[in-house]
């Protein structure tokens, strides 16, 4: 018996006792009896604040004998190995999780099987996806919270606010607004990977399937927003003078501010070889950004010509606002998954990697396509 729990009964048997001598009226002996009440509740007041330290000092103890021996960020990295691979976390790792909660993005994803990847993989990822050329980078990117539905959108540029007069009912035509209709597909890999690999808790998935998954991944998106791309009717041009005039007078100037000039390497070229009346290149490089061209202070954004395939010795451009243009609705993150069946005879684990996304145009008076035709 701990004890405070002694000297409680003993405050509560004296207690008693006073009130019993109260009632005999023995006020006298009552009298000592509260003195000896207020010494033993002096000690049992004590007993509880050494107790609650010697307490404190176990929970120290207990969390530092099994306090992570590892940074945060490998742990996150670890358990989320573990979840996706159906490995037993360690005492360690479960205290990890119930401490931090679920760490970074690490979730199930119910009736998929799989789990999404950390933050701090997902920030790999994105440096990955910067060695290549993604249209994604320039659509206006909506997170959606369902595989289908409806977003607002602006109405027409020329539109006017209304005006109401007091007490005035608002009529269906005053108002001005669109909708977009989106639905989200869902777009995978699947990667095998020795088992020898995965033997180690800490191992990087995304340092392993990342690079290849980053270059579909912008593959699919690319070809996937080009294919919205390809119902705009191009218009030819020619000279430098037809390029002006896509920009002057073809964009509205509600686009102008964000156009951007996209392309192949066939246009890229193109474009290098215009000079002016005095014989000056009109592509020239953007001081401000490494590895960036522009033409009439508009930045050209380059695809490889495997991408956007220069078609009938025609060169594709698209000119205007993609971000206006394109609505690009993503579900969730990246999802991680991993089976051992297929990959058998291999001595190795298939891991099926999974991104979701939507593409759906929204303005669409704010690109508009051209093509130059080139003897070779």
């Amino acid at each position: 018996m701990k004890k405070s729990d002694e000297l409680k009964k003993f405050v509560d048997s004296l207690v008693s006792k006073a009130k019993d001598m109260q009632q005999q009226e023995m006020y006298d002996e009552a009298d000592k009896i509260v003195k000896q009440i207020a010494d033993a509740k002096r000690d049992y007041q004590n007993a509880l604040f050494i107790e609650s330290l010697d307490q404190q000092d176990f929970k120290s103890s207990a969390t530092a004998a099994v306090k992570p021996a590892v940074s945060d960020k490998k742990m996150v990295n670890r358990v989320f190995n573990k979840l996706v691979l159906g490995r037993q976390l360690t005492d360690e790792e479960k205290m990890f999780v119930n401490e931090a909660g679920t760490p970074g993005q690490v979730g199930v994803t119910p009736g998929k099987g799989g789990y999404l990847v950390p933050e701090e993989q997902i920030a790999q990822l994105r440096e990955y996806r910067k060695a290549y050329t993604e249209l994604k980078a320039y659509c206006n990117v909506q997170t959606a919270a369902s595989s289908s539905g409806k977003a607002p959108t602006l109405g027409a540029e020329t539109g006017k606010l209304t005006k109401f007069d007091e007490l005035t009912e608002i009529q269906k035509s005053d108002i001005d607004f669109g909708q977009i209709v989106y639905k989200i597909n869902d777009y995978g890999d699947i990667i095998p990977v020795s088992n020898q690999l995965l033997q180690d808790a800490d191992i990087n998935l995304m340092s392993v399937i990342g690079q290849r998954f980053a270059r579909k991944s912008i593959n699919t998106e690319n070809a996937e927003i080009l294919a919205l791309l390809a119902g705009l009717t191009p218009k030819a041009v020619t000279t430098y003078k037809d390029f002006m005039k896509a920009l002057n007078v073809d964009l509205d100037p509600a686009y102008f501010a964000n156009a951007r000039i996209f392309t192949n390497q066939d246009g890229f070229q193109w474009l290098a070889e215009l000079e002016d009346g005095q014989k000056r290149p009109l592509l020239v490089p953007d001081v401000a950004a490494a590895d960036t061209y522009r033409f009439r202070g508009k930045e050209v954004v380059v695809l490889s010509n495997n991408t956007l395939a220069t078609a009938e010795k025609k060169i594709p451009f698209y000119i205007g606002s993609m971000a206006d243009y394109a609505a690009f609705f993503q579900r969730l993150g990246v999802e991680v998954a991993v089976s051992d069946q297929a990959g058998f005879t291999q001595y190795a684990t298939l891991i099926r990697a999974v991104e979701r996304f939507g593409v759906v145009a929204d303005d669409k008076d704010a690109l508009k396509a051209y093509s130059v035709t080139v003897s070779a």
